[in-house]
């Protein structure tokens, strides 16, 4: 997000501190051009998980193929937001009978299978309604590329059935009443920079529901490809090159996509990248202190509004989001701590942060705020208020989600 576009500190006197700005605008645009770099026979979805504010997703309506859930609450956020659940594919390692139920009557376009066992709860469950449901099995490939930080496919995990014990749930699908296989699901990770990286495991995958099809004499309907691009959080890193990335596949799906997969659609579910950058959290700093010779910046919110702004949120090492103080431009720079308000040591945003020297008043904004801070945060926790979420769209405000009271007292 370009934060000169907005004028922030009229936002936060407007509607108070800490708020989250969503620019769907820029969003849209980002969604635009790589939509059209993507080869026609993928299908760009978005992944609710990243963001399932309800103008978020309403945004998306005209411009996704399709949405990607992880349970059923996301799929009734995807019908309020207008979606038809034709569009939707629903993964996760864990679904519920109910979850399976709501999903079979809603009629989502696909159910991405996880483990034999699930699958004979989604075919009783199927067969009880008088229904068939369109599956894909999703596969955890024996290897993912070293370069993805954060890996679902290539260990043990408790991410889809094993490449190498794939077969038997594949004859398992062909044969059981109630259930229609329309190919194969694998993600292997999430938040990748590397475009070669990306490119190989598009490569492994295709390679892989290539090899499963002959195996079985099947020719998939859809293959799966995953997500995993990445945006960069911390100093060092680069962004993703999208060009190398959209042209490589484009290359990819011209060698492989023949005989079994001649006519098979590709699905790229993206969440992260495609929202990740277009958000900001703001919040007020309320004190100031020096202890024991180290400057806390304490704020107004904290990591119950952005919790992965403290590191816990995956990472393996403490790196400090990008922090921009907005009303300190042209002070001196210092190392200080940025903090919250919750009385926990973890509730610290930002480390040994060389930034303009914050004082009293002064407005603070976390960046590529967009994805996974606002839904993955304990919003809940020692009942502050939540945070608005503001939605700029064709250069217009909206209060999306607004501020609410946490504290049942």
């Amino acid at each position: 997000m370009k934060l000169d576009s907005h004028d922030l500190a009229a936002l936060a006197e407007q509607y108070r501190t800490p708020f989250y700005l969503y620019d769907m605008d820029a969003a849209l645009a980002h969604f635009a051009r790589l939509r059209g770099q993507l080869p026609d026979e993928v299908e760009l979805l978005y992944c609710v998980k990243a963001n399932a504010n309800r103008r978020v997703l309403a945004s998306y309506l005209a411009h996704a193929q399709g949405l990607d859930v992880s349970s059923a609450g996301e799929i009734d956020c995807a019908v309020a937001a207008g979606f038809s659940p034709s569009v939707v594919s629903f993964a996760g390692p864990g679904k519920s009978d109910d979850e399976l139920e709501r999903a079979i009557r809603h009629g989502i376009r696909l159910l991405s299978i996880e483990s034999p066992s699930e699958l004979r709860r989604a075919a009783r469950i199927a067969e009880r309604l008088e229904r068939v449901v369109d599956i894909t099995l999703r596969v955890n490939p024996l290897t993912a590329p070293r370069e993805f930080p954060m890996k679902m496919g290539g260990i043990s995990s408790q991410f889809g059935i094993p490449e190498e014990e794939i077969d038997p749930a594949v004859e398992l699908a062909l044969r059981t009443p109630g259930i229609r296989l329309r190919g194969f699901h694998i993600f292997s990770g999430t938040n990748c920079l590397d475009a070669a990286a990306v490119l190989a495991n598009v490569e492994q995958t295709i390679a892989i529901a290539a090899r499963i099809a002959e195996r079985h004499d099947l020719a998939p309907e859809v293959v799966n490809l995953g997500g995993g691009f990445g945006i960069p959080y911390f100093a060092g890193q680069e962004a993703l090159d999208e060009p190398a990335v959209t042209r490589g596949m484009g290359e990819l799906l011209a060698r492989y996509r023949r005989g079994r997969l001649a006519n098979t659609r590709f699905l790229l579910e993206l969440g992260r990248y495609l929202i990740g950058r277009f958000g900001v959290y703001v919040a007020r700093v309320i004190d100031v202190k020096v202890a024991r010779g180290n400057r806390f910046v304490i704020l107004d919110g904290g990591m119950n509004h952005c919790f992965p702004a403290t590191g816990n949120f995956g990472q393996l090492i403490k790196k400090n989001y990008p922090v921009q103080n907005l009303s300190g431009a042209g002070r001196e720079s210092c190392a200080q701590e940025i903090c919250g308000p919750l009385c926990t040591p973890i509730d610290s945003m930002a480390r040994a942060l060389e930034s303009p020297r914050a004082e009293e008043g002064d407005l603070i904004a976390f960046l590529n705020t967009g994805a996974y801070c606002y839904s993955a945060s304990p919003l809940l926790f020692l009942g502050h208020d939540t945070p608005p979420e503001i939605v700029c769209s064709g250069g217009r405000y909206e209060v999306a989600r607004a501020r609410r009271p946490t504290s049942q007292f």
